[in-house]
């Protein structure tokens, strides 16, 4: 499987949320940004930490960014209810998302 560019990753979560014009461009990518260094510096915090997330991850990345930017306005808030509706969120953020799904390596000292 060959790693995605940053541009196949801002595609996809454009495609993902329907948007199709450049106007979130900039706020995606750096969602995107934020997702990829969160998952190396919790995957690799013993370690060597690598310039790009693994293939293996960049779906974590994507869904991450997803989580983290459909919670926009909505920060720090588990649960709403409005006119008989009530909404509650599986992450309440980005990085909890990322540490729920992302493996982190250990080192014996």
């Amino acid at each position: 499987m060959q790693q995605m560019t940053t541009a196949e990753k801002l595609a996809m979560v454009k495609s993902m949320m329907g948007i199709t014009d450049t106007s979130e461009d900039t706020v995606i990518t750096n969602y995107l940004a934020c997702a990829e260094r969160e998952i190396l510096t919790w995957r690799y915090s013993y370690g060597t930490i690598p310039e790009s997330v693994p293939v293996e991850y960049e779906m974590t990345q994507i869904h991450a960014v997803l989580a983290g930017y459909n919670l926009r306005g909505a920060e720090n808030q588990t649960s709403h209810s409005e006119n008989g509706i009530t909404r509650s969120f599986s992450y309440t953020d980005m990085v909890r998302y990322i540490r729920n799904n992302v493996i982190p390596l250990c080192k014996i000292l």
